[in-house]
């Protein structure tokens, strides 16, 4: 690790997930420079972490490009939204560095209906998709621009009149002027996780997603992810090989792949697909349970090219664990912060081995039903499950997020009786 010692990195983007970039890049010995418009750090808090900082934009090419000339910048890194890695891409071709996405269909990778389409070639089963001008007999149905990140601009409808008003809204958030509208599957919901270094495909990562439901038209949010996922066995063995193909397929030699999906007719269903670091930092557990850390790994390769020794690394990513994996999210209701009590005893727990506090007292909590309102993520394993049940027990009995009239905000609560 210390053969990057001095190295230094451009990291695109301040919010609180790129705290996890610089925190890692520092334990590598790497220089950690990050930059972003804002001048409020309050928005950008990784700046608050990083070695050096600057307020120019991530898409502004000319004056990054005198930035790392004259400061002889090694590389650069970004993640969590489709937004930034494109502008990653397009920097990184014009400096010459190493970037992970090269040679990558990123037009079909992050297009919600041409991804679907790509499925379909690779036999795998996608939900039933509508246009605007359909007659739709089945509801309900998703509504979302094709070309958004997360949840933007998403809906779930019941009749016509809400796919007609959905759709305008969500037409809002398309760039290409697309919307897609989509069966709406109810059932478990899980996730994998690939990870692909120099072109070899190897499943790393799974997850059961346990959803809170917000009532009738608004999303579910999940309250706890669970590793691996229940159906794991069942997809390695009729369908790994398929979202293989898939990968490749798609141009894919390098980085992490998330596909999101939901269990219908004993097959997963991928809803969608990122290609990037995901907001869940599901990386966590894979590296360390089996010392496969994508994150190391990627900033490895944005200042190499490489992600390291390619034996190595497909011997250590494999989706089975030798312990049973449990990410708890706290989710907030509307409200400003005014009080936090009961983490830091969270942080003492034996199977806990990771928190990420995303919000602090001051931050105000604007919308339900969205990303926007986790305020924490607490990450824990065990071979004992009834270790981890009685520690997810104590979170939600003595973590309290306080408004500004004294009520606890956190919302939300997974069942974990089932790790019985």
């Amino acid at each position: 690790m210390n053969d990057l010692k001095g190295k230094k990195l451009l990291i695109l983007g301040a919010y609180s997930n790129e705290i996890e970039i610089v925190e890692t890049a520092k334990r590598m010995g790497v220089y950690t420079i990050v930059t972003d418009t804002h001048t409020d750090w309050s928005l950008a808090p990784a700046k608050e972490y990083a070695d050096e900082v600057h307020n120019i934009s991530y898409s502004d090419y000319d004056a990054l490009e005198k930035l790392c000339r004259e400061n002889n910048i090694d590389g650069c890194i970004a993640g969590f939204s489709e937004t930034r890695v494109q502008c990653l891409t397009d920097f990184c071709k014009r400096m010459g560095f190493p970037c992970y996405t090269e040679g990558a269909d990123l037009g079909t990778i992050f297009d919600k209906a041409k991804f679907h389409e790509a499925c379909k070639k690779c036999g795998i089963p996608v939900p039933g998709s509508y246009s605007i001008d359909d007659e739709i007999d089945e509801f309900p149905v998703i509504v979302r621009p094709v070309d958004a990140g997360g949840t933007q601009g998403t809906r779930i409808c019941y009749n016509i009149d809400e796919v007609r008003e959905a759709y305008e809204v969500a037409l809002s958030f398309s760039k290409s002027g697309r919307v897609a509208i989509d069966e709406y599957l109810n059932g478990q919901e899980g996730a994998y996780w690939y990870f692909v270094h120099n072109g070899i495909v190897s499943l790393a990562n799974s997850a059961d997603r346990m959803m809170y439901d917000f009532g009738e038209g608004k999303l579910k949010q999940p309250v706890a992810n669970c590793y691996p996922f229940r159906h794991l066995d069942k997809f390695v063995e009729k369908q790994d090989e398929s979202f293989k193909k898939l990968i490749t397929m798609l141009g894919i030699r390098n980085g992490s792949v998330l596909i999101q999906g939901i269990i219908k007719n004993d097959y997963f269903v991928p809803i969608e697909m990122g290609y990037r670091f995901d907001g869940s930092l599901s990386f966590h557990f894979p590296g360390y349970i089996n010392g496969a850390d994508d994150m190391e790994m990627m900033i490895r390769f944005a200042l190499t090219g490489s992600m390291g020794d390619d034996e190595e690394i497909s011997r250590r990513e494999t989706p089975y664990f030798d312990k049973t994996g449990v990410l708890i999210l706290l989710l907030l209701t509307k409200g400003t912060i005014t009080e936090i009590s009961g983490l830091d005893g969270i942080r003492d727990e034996k199977c806990v081995f990771h928190v990420f506090q995303k919000m602090n007292v001051g931050a105000e909590c604007k919308e339900t039903s969205s990303f926007s309102q986790v305020f924490a993520r607490i990450y824990m394993c065990s071979e004992d499950k009834s270790e981890l049940l009685n520690t997810i027990n104590k979170i939600y009995d003595t973590v309290k997020v306080l408004d500004e009239n004294g009520k606890n905000m956190l919302i939300g609560r997974y069942d974990a009786d089932e790790l019985k």
